[in-house]
């Protein structure tokens, strides 16, 4: 199972921008004790995906790329911006260096000058300024947990940052809102995360301890030749992708993420099991049944030892990114510069991936780590499945190469058998919005392509489902266009699926639709507004792409729960 490894339409179109990356820090200030929270609405939220303003990326200038930053922090310049020392910052020493040229930030106790760092930052200056001058742990996990900053920023270090009582902090913050103070920031975020009286100033707001989620319940009983391990859910959206099995020896590990926490099974098992794992769900219920397989047919006076992470929860939001190293089963070519790759999970995992979840994959570049996320998608639209990916045991990815890139190149150098760290999955996108759609229509730019890979294959096998699907697909070229002939077979196989699309950058020889996404364009790609209380519109590709799909959606008066943006 695995590598053994530690841990129907008629006219034609292309994709063009790379896949964009994870958006910059979005986050507000707030009245807690360490004066940093989320903003509202939460950033995977579809409030937020919805708003055609959020993550922007912007485009950078000449000489800013990724390998860029990786030749300048080995180039032996300063950029601690304090001549290499290590120094010891306190909270009102990091508060004044909040200007767009001398700017820095506070990672997990750690302070970085990210002033060089300014012109290389995919979401342009202005959004990493919202990190001047403050502790943006909190910040940052919200929007880039995923990222090794350590590896990043590495040559901006400044120093370790001073630990300082709550009340000190809060007291220092506000002194630095105060006309005069050395932070440069809007009053109206000061005057929105506190609260004003008619006859005094304004203070810092209550803050109110969230309350932890009811732990499921957890039981298991055998049989001759099984061992079956239950937990009571209670949650009707629960599905068997989202539990994910470690085993190493008889360490065993069951990962479970219901709704916005993940829950733990963490046993030393009491008797040796086969690397088969089954795993049923009551969608009325929510109830887990995962079925091990007993190696003998011995009866076992116990289910095992309960290890450490046993009957817990956590937050979503505060998992710890964690990568398993998987292997190169294989790699086919998709078009001049796109590939299709099958990767091994380890030994004794299971992790199948949620529709329209994705991946990070990680590898170190230069001496710094990279990381790159990727849907997971099927290894063919019209083909025989692979039923390994059905079993948890593979996972496929389609991805774009460029030449200049900081990770692809090493990902087409990868054959058969290459070592991969790939991350558990992350995403927001819920399966159930498919069962209660009767129209789908899909707006994809290149690679935005991947998310719907999945939408469209589950929509098409489920024998229930009588959704009506269309993408519109636009790319640059017609030779950019991803598993042309088999979008082409479907749409002809059957009445459900229909394809435009539409090319910026055709050749004299194309006589489909050209251009790029319009208002008037999107429109006619949609059904007839009395149609649409049963439509889903989805939305993937590079960011201005899909900001402008959000953005006619609002236009045209469809609501959040008809709409959802894959942000990359």
């Amino acid at each position: 199972m695995g590598c053994t490894s530690s841990s129907k339409s008629q006219d034609k179109t292309k994709k063009g921008s790379p896949t964009p990356s994870r958006s910059s820090m979005d986050y507000k200030m707030a009245g807690k004790d360490n004066l940093l929270q989320p903003s509202f609405p939460a950033l995977n939220s579809q409030q937020r995906l919805s708003d055609a303003k959020a993550r922007n990326k912007v485009e950078l200038k000449p000489g800013r790329s990724l390998m860029d930053w990786i030749r300048l922090g080995r180039s032996g310049e300063d950029l601690t911006g304090v001549g290499g020392k290590v120094l010891e910052v306190d909270a009102e020493e990091l508060a004044k260096h909040n200007q767009i040229n001398d700017a820095w930030i506070a990672l997990r106790g750690k302070v970085y000058n990210i002033t060089p760092y300014m012109e290389y930052h995919p979401g342009g200056e202005e959004e990493l300024m919202r990190g001047a001058g403050i502790d943006g742990t909190q910040l940052f996990d919200e929007v880039h947990k995923w990222v090794n900053y350590e590896s990043m920023l590495e040559k901006c270090f400044v120093g370790k940052l001073k630990s300082t009582p709550p009340a000190h902090r809060r007291v220092s913050l506000l002194r630095t809102l105060e006309p005069g103070g050395p932070a440069n920031t809007n009053k109206s975020l000061l005057k929105a995360n506190s609260t004003e009286s008619k006859n005094g100033p304004m203070s810092p707001p209550a803050f109110k301890v969230p309350e932890s989620p009811t732990l499921p319940k957890f039981d298991w009983f055998q049989t001759k030749t099984t061992v079956t391990l239950v937990v009571y859910t209670k949650w009707k959206s629960m599905k068997s992708d989202f539990v994910v099995i470690d085993k190493q020896g008889n360490n065993f590990l069951a990962t479970l993420y219901i709704e916005d926490y993940i829950y733990y099974l963490h046993i030393e098992l009491a008797e040796a099991i086969s690397l088969h794992y089954e795993v049923k769900v009551n969608a009325d219920t929510g109830k887990v049944d995962i079925i091990l397989t007993k190696e003998s047919e011995k009866q076992w006076p116990s289910v095992g030892k309960h290890l450490q992470k046993h009957n817990k929860t956590v937050k979503l939001k505060d998992q710890e990114i964690t990568y398993r190293t998987c292997c190169v089963d294989s790699v086919s070519q998709v078009t001049h510069d796109s590939k299709l790759l099958c990767l091994s999970l380890p030994e004794g995992t299971r992790m199948c991936v949620p529709v329209g979840y994705h991946v990070h994959l990680q590898h170190k570049v230069s001496g710094m780590e990279v990381v790159r996320s990727y849907t997971a998608v099927t290894p063919t639209l019209t083909g025989e499945q692979d039923p390994r990916v059905k079993d948890g045991s593979v996972i496929y990815l389609m991805i774009k190469i460029y030449k200049n890139g900081a990770l692809t190149p090493w990902i087409d150098s990868l054959s058969k058998g290459d070592p991969v760290e790939v991350s558990t999955f992350t995403g927001n996108f819920s399966e159930d919005r498919l069962s209660v759609c009767q129209n789908l229509v899909m707006f994809a730019a290149g690679t935005g392509f991947t998310p719907m890979v999945r939408l469209i294959h589950h929509c098409i096998e489920d024998t229930k489902s009588r959704v009506n699907l269309k993408l519109v697909f636009f790319n640059k070229r017609e030779e950019d266009i991803l598993w042309y002939d088999q979008l082409q077979s479907l749409a002809e196989k059957s009445d459900r699926f229909s394809c435009d699309y539409i090319l910026s950058e055709a050749d004299s020889g194309w006589s489909g639709k050209t251009g790029r996404i319009t208002l008037d364009l999107m429109k006619a790609s949609l059904p007839q507004q009395t149609e649409k209380s049963n439509l889903l519109i989805c939305a993937c590709g590079p960011t201005p792409f899909t900001n402008l799909v959000t953005k006619f959606a609002k236009e045209l008066g469809y609501s959040e729960s008809e709409y959802h943006a894959f942000q990359g």
